[in-house]
């Protein structure tokens, strides 16, 4: 067994979608990983610290007042 990673060796036995840009590896009946079909859709440049989020959410979602 080769682990998670499919050796770039040996031809795959199947790709399988699972989802619209996702794909499970197939090889020697095992799936041996996952590739994405648009990597850069996903990449993201939004991503804020912990530190930097604000210690309470806004009033209008603690007040049941608001709901209304």
């Amino acid at each position: 067994m080769h682990g998670a990673v499919p050796r770039s060796d040996e031809l795959l036995e199947a790709r399988i979608g699972i989802a619209s840009d996702v794909a499970l590896l197939v090889q020697h009946s095992t799936v041996v990983g996952w590739s994405l079909t648009a990597p850069a859709r996903y990449l993201s440049t939004g991503f804020r610290s912990p530190a930097a989020l604000p210690r309470h959410p806004p009033p209008a979602t603690r007040s049941p007042s608001a709901w209304t």
